[in-house]
């Protein structure tokens, strides 16, 4: 009984201790928690950034010219900073989305599932 006790106890400091912090994510290949929302903060010089949003909101901070893909179409709303990345590509809800530092021909985003590509004013990209 003192083991069971003991490991629902370690169960209950584990998830109250996940749940607090404000990085939802374990690495940066992620699929954020399925309810509420979802933030992180890509490593520099680490692997690159692949997030899967969630239903929430997903707010996400590329690495400065890494590899970064989004998707978060699902989702209330995104906010994702690109970091000047030369590849970075976000699939947004239909409205609610902001993309930004998103600079030449490997920024791709979209919005919503049919509602085709964002609108764009210099380096950033919104979906109404």
């Amino acid at each position: 009984m003192k083991l069971f006790t003991s490991l629902l106890l370690f169960t209950l400091l584990v998830f109250t201790a996940c749940g607090t912090s404000s990085d939802d994510c374990v690495g940066d290949n992620c699929v954020c928690p399925v309810s509420g929302g979802c933030e992180h903060e890509c490593t520099a010089g680490g692997s690159q950034c692949h997030i899967q949003g969630s239903s929430g909101p997903v707010d996400i901070q590329c690495a400065d010219n890494e590899e970064c893909h989004v998707e978060c179409a699902s989702s209330a709303s995104c906010n994702v900073d690109c970091g000047n990345s030369s590849e970075c590509h976000v699939t947004c809800p239909a409205t609610g989305c902001e993309v930004t530092d998103c600079v030449g021909a490997g920024c791709v985003v979209s919005c919503g599932l049919f509602a085709g590509a964002a609108t764009r004013n210099g380096s950033t990209a919104t979906c109404p």
